[in-house]
């Protein structure tokens, strides 16, 4: 089958990792093509996936600019797809607009829950443009009955997983603690308040650091001045954009997830799969349906900075329990693995397809 993938570019971020990691996946058994609007690639392609980058044009509007650039790749019946499969709101109009105009199967997916904070643009789109796609994916359970109420038509699927082969044994990690994501939206992803709640901590840990991966200029300066004013830059590392996130965790005892929303976040699926210890705020999806508390990790009650300044001490007091925790991740997040998701993809571009 000819499956064509359009997202805006392939720089960082968790939907273009994710879109990468399927489409690897799926060429094994079909034809994949994956179309980009803007330069740059974080993320590695199969060799025989074809990358095709439709980034011309004057056009200051990138939605108008984007329709026009597929419109015409998509003039010659035979550059067209059976199905075509697009990620994030803005892309996903435009993969809309021109699935109309070629009779094209469509799936479109969210990456996020749909209380995050959003535009008034991308509520648009979901409220009223989703209804047209053949398949509307969320990655769980929470977001089906929101956009089912605009008529669209949804399935849960949830972000794969590579599962790591191997692990390294806890007590041979160094004591880090790891804090992944977009560093220009800290404050939706908690990094200037994790600051704060490990600041007295760190002061008296000297033998612990906190290490953030993600890049973002005006994040980052925000985010050292902090550090700078709390006294412990010298314990926080900004390791900027991390390819081989592995490398990190498996040399790292505790994971924070100190965010404010998530749709299924994939730093932390990552970090159970590499048995870190895990604590993270019970934010609106996400972290509740992939942590058991005290079992796999520390779930902490949305928003209780007291409480994760508690659970964080107890984890970084407590040897045997982080160990006892940080051991039960990755059996806990096998169903996330890619296998599994990409047969359930397999389904779903056979239902699409019919």
């Amino acid at each position: 089958m000819k499956i064509h993938f359009v997202i805006p570019s392939l720089i960082g971020g968790g939907a273009e990792r994710v879109m990468s990691t399927i489409a690897n996946g799926l060429v094994n058994n079909h034809e994949v093509e994956l179309i980009t609007f803007h330069e740059g690639q974080d993320y590695e392609l199969a060799e025989n996936i074809n990358r095709i980058r439709l980034h011309g044009g004057s056009e200051n509007n990138q939605t108008i600019r984007s329709i026009k650039n597929l419109f015409s790749y998509y003039k010659k019946k035979e550059k067209r797809p059976d199905i075509l499969i697009s990620f994030l709101p803005s892309n996903n109009l435009t993969a809309i607009v021109i699935a109309k105009i070629f009779s094209i199967k469509l799936i479109i997916s969210e990456h996020t829950n749909h209380t995050a904070p959003s535009t008034r643009k991308k509520d648009i789109i979901r409220k009223y443009f989703y209804r047209f796609a053949d398949i509307t994916t969320v990655l769980t359970k929470f977001d089906k009955p929101y956009y089912e109420n605009f008529k669209a038509n949804v399935e849960v699927m949830p972000n794969p997983l590579i599962i790591p082969t191997e692990i390294k044994p806890f007590e041979d990690r160094q004591k880090n603690i790891l804090v992944v994501g977009s560093l220009n939206r800290y404050q939706n992803k908690g990094f200037d308040q994790i600051l704060k709640i490990l600041a007295p901590i760190l002061k008296i840990k000297k033998e612990w650091n906190l290490l953030i991966a993600g890049d973002g200029e005006k994040g980052l300066k925000v985010l050292q001045k902090i550090a700078a004013d709390l006294e412990i830059q010298e314990q926080v590392k900004f390791l900027g954009f991390v390819k081989s996130i592995d490398k990190i965790m498996q040399d790292s005892q505790i994971f924070a997830l100190p965010s404010k929303f998530e749709g299924l976040p994939m730093g932390l699926m990552e970090a159970l799969s590499n048995g870190m210890a895990c604590i993270s705020y019970d934010c609106t999806s996400g972290p509740g349906e992939l942590i058991e508390n005290k079992e796999n990790g520390l779930l902490i009650a949305d928003q209780d900075s007291k409480a994760m300044q508690d659970g964080l001490e107890l984890l970084i007091n407590d040897f045997d329990f982080r160990f006892k925790i940080a051991s039960k991740g990755p059996d806990s997040i096998s169903k996330y693995g890619l296998s599994a998701i990409l047969e359930k993809w397999e389904k779903l571009i056979l239902t699409v397809n019919h």
